[in-house]
């Protein structure tokens, strides 16, 4: 018995370093890149970049001649999550940016000559952007996020 007992005492510290602490036998998780929304607008010359809640939840949708036309823009995107329209991007040119005012939009960027709308959406959930993430949505090129200048 005594034999036995002092096999299993000598035998402990064994077994317990065949096992490396912290390592359970398993891989590290590979890590994931970081999900991100972006949609860019090749004409007016920018990038709206959007939170992550919005990656994979969110599609763009151009809107057609119709709806530019009665805006008084020269491009615009419509960002909708199932069938709730989150929010509209209107852009125009400086000389018609009135326009885009006068229909009940916000200006949201101004930079280069080009000028950026939005109307959001009151019911927009979760995914509704707070008035610093859409301060900071728009990327110009060749600008900082969020410049406008006057």
């Amino acid at each position: 018995m005594k034999s036995l007992t002092l096999a299993l005492l000598l035998g402990l510290p064994l077994m317990a370093s065949a096992q490396t602490p912290g390592t359970h036998g398993h891989a590290a998780p590979l890590p994931e890149p970081m999900k991100r929304f972006a949609w860019r607008d090749e004409a007016a010359g920018y990038t709206f970049v959007a939170p992550p809640r919005w990656a994979g939840k969110v599609k763009a949708v151009p809107l057609d001649s119709k709806a530019l036309a009665k805006s008084g823009a020269t491009s615009g995107v419509r960002f909708v999550a199932g069938s709730k329209t989150l929010l509209v991007l209107l852009a125009t040119d400086e000389v018609r940016s009135n326009a885009l005012v006068a229909t009940g939009n916000r200006e949201l960027s101004r930079y280069d000559g080009h000028v950026v709308a939005v109307k959001a959406e009151a019911d927009a959930g979760d995914l509704a952007l707070t008035d610093a993430e859409l301060a900071s949505a728009v990327e110009w090129d060749g600008g900082q996020s969020g410049t406008v200048a006057r």
